[in-house]
């Protein structure tokens, strides 16, 4: 019985994230399966229940995977903004093999479940931005004369609502529009000191600095 449940989640996960949340229907996922709709209304009662648990289990493996790709941010090395440069990497390596269907039709077809399940993430994201931020202070390389609150709220949402609008139009560029996010949300939170670092540093990997680079050379 687990097994077939099991079944059920793994297969209709996999749907989701390859064609987004709307396209898939309980026949595409019992087809697949090779089971009546009759077995699977045994273990779901409705296409809601489903993506209720496959989120319950996404934001547990989310979780699980931070803590172990994210050890790199007590890495006494690094300053605040080497990490997030290196947390953007895994982000776009994690995102290029997942559809960003599926969490833009969470978001617009089952509003309820994404504010479900955003509202365990968000604790947690935001005791990590501030952390970081003050991290930042400390090395002097991120504005003093700010709300560390406000700012991590922000910086919060402007990716999680963001990147969802931005990344489910056709034919968009998931590294290019990233970098396109992190360079604003740099310029935004870090000082003189900041900034500097980040362009000498990261010049050769972020577009957008390359072009400012330029721009400067030409006055």
């Amino acid at each position: 019985m687990a097994d077939i449940k099991e079944q059920i989640l793994e297969t209709s996960t996999r749907l989701f994230m390859k064609y987004g949340l709307r396209s898939v229907t309980i026949d595409d996922i019992c087809n697949e399966l090779r089971i009546s709709k009759k077995t699977f209304y045994n273990y779901f009662r409705q296409k809601e229940e489903l993506i209720e648990s496959i989120i319950e289990s996404y934001c547990e493996q989310h979780k699980n995977e931070h803590k172990k790709n994210h050890s790199f941010s007590d890495d006494p090395s690094l300053n605040a903004i080497d990490i997030v440069v290196k947390a953007s990497q895994f982000w776009i390596d994690k995102e290029n093999k997942e559809s960003m269907t599926f969490f833009y039709d969470l978001m617009k077809y089952y509003p309820e479940i994404n504010t479900k399940m955003y509202a365990k993430m968000d604790e947690e994201a935001l005791l990590s931005i501030k952390k970081w931020l003050q991290n930042g202070i400390d090395e002097g390389i991120i504005r003093t004369d700010t709300d560390i609150d406000l700012l991590s709220t922000y910086l919060n949402n402007h990716f999680r609502k963001g990147l969802p609008d931005l990344l489910n139009k056709p034919g968009t560029d998931i590294v290019k529009t990233f970098q396109f996010l992190l360079d604003c949300c740099i310029r935004i939170i870090v000082n003189e000191n900041g900034y500097r670092y980040y362009q000498e540093k990261y010049k050769n990997n972020y577009p957008p600095l390359k072009t400012t680079r330029k721009r400067r050379t030409q006055k």
